[in-house]
Parts: structure tokens; sequence; C-alpha cells
């Protein structure tokens, strides 16, 4: 019986697993499951639209932390 834990990537969260080679100086590597490569696959970027990055909508100032007590949290 075989319980091994899956691997998945530190940095993107995606399936990787161990391939053993014949190379004495490189006998392991660890590579994504779906590619087969070691680095991870850029993700797809995603535009936000204007205005979402400062947290409201277009035309709406920005929520004052400090003076809705929202910081003491």
């Amino acid at each position: 019986m075989n319980n091994r834990m899956p691997l998945l990537c530190p940095r993107c969260g995606l399936p990787q697993q161990v391939v053993h080679q014949d190379d004495p100086h490189h006998p392991v590597r660890v590579v994504h499951t779906g590619t087969g490569r070691e680095p991870c696959d850029e993700p797809p970027t995603v535009e936000e639209p204007p205005g979402e990055s400062a947290g409201g909508s277009i035309g709406e100032a920005p929520i004052d932390v400090e003076r809705t007590g929202l910081s003491r949290c």
C-alpha cells in the first residue's frame, strides 16, 4: 500500500510529480503534472476594471480606515 501525499507547487498550487532520470548529477526532477515542465506556466492576466484597484467604484473617494476605526480590528 502506497500512501504518498500529493505534491503541490508552492508558487502556483498546481499538482507536481517526481521524475527519475539516469543523469547521475540530477537523478530526480519535480515537474508540473499537466505540462511536464519545471517552471510554472504564467497565469492568465485579468485586467481590472478602472477604479477597482483603489477599493471602490469610479467617482467614489477611498475609505479612510483611520477615521472609521476599521484599522483597530
